[in-house]
C-alpha cells in the first residue's frame, strides 16, 4: 500500500511539472532586456527637489578639495543610487552617460575610503546634457 502511495506521489508530481518556457514563449536563460532610456531617464529625473538629478546638481556644487563629512556622506549617497540606476540594465548609451556622471561620486566615495586622492568632476555637465537629450528623443517627460 505504501509503495502504491509513492507511485501516485511520483505520478501527481510528474503531471504537476511544467515546461520551463514562460507564456511569453521565451526560456529562463535568455537574459531579460533591461529597462528603457525612458525608464532610466524616470529614475534619474523624477522626484523634483529630492530627484537623483537635483541632488547631482548640487552636489556638483561642492569644494572637491575640502569637502565635509556631510557632503562627503551626500555623494557617497548619490553614488549608490546612481549604482543603482546603472543596474537597470539601461540602453547602452544611457548607461554610458549614468557611468559617466557617476564618476565624481565613485571618487567622492573612494576618497572617503582612503583609496582615492582627488575628484574630478570633468566631463559630468557635458554627460547631463547629453542624457537630457537622449530622454528628450526617447519621449520622457519628467512627472
Amino acid at each position: 500500500m505504501l509503495a502504491l502511495a509513492a507511485v501516485g506521489a511520483i505520478a501527481l508530481l510528474s503531471a504537476c511539472a511544467t515546461d520551463t518556457a514562460t507564456d511569453s514563449g521565451s526560456s529562463p536563460d535568455e537574459t531579460p532586456t533591461g529597462a528603457t532610456s525612458a525608464e532610466v531617464c524616470a529614475k534619474y529625473f523624477d522626484g523634483g527637489d529630492q530627484s537623483l538629478a537635483q541632488r547631482v546638481t548640487d552636489e556638483l556644487e561642492y569644494d572637491m578639495t575640502a569637502l565635509t563629512e556631510d557632503e562627503s556622506n551626500a555623494m557617497r549617497s548619490t553614488n549608490i543610487q546612481l549604482e543603482a540606476v546603472l543596474r537597470l540594465a539601461g540602453p547602452e548609451d544611457a548607461n554610458a552617460l549614468i557611468s559617466n556622471i557617476k564618476t565624481p561620486f565613485q571618487m567622492a566615495d573612494d576618497l572617503f575610503k582612503g583609496t582615492g586622492d582627488s575628484i574630478d568632476t570633468t566631463g559630468v555637465t557635458e554627460a547631463v546634457a547629453d542624457l537630457e537629450s537622449l530622454c528628450a528623443s526617447a519621449g520622457y517627460t519628467a512627472s
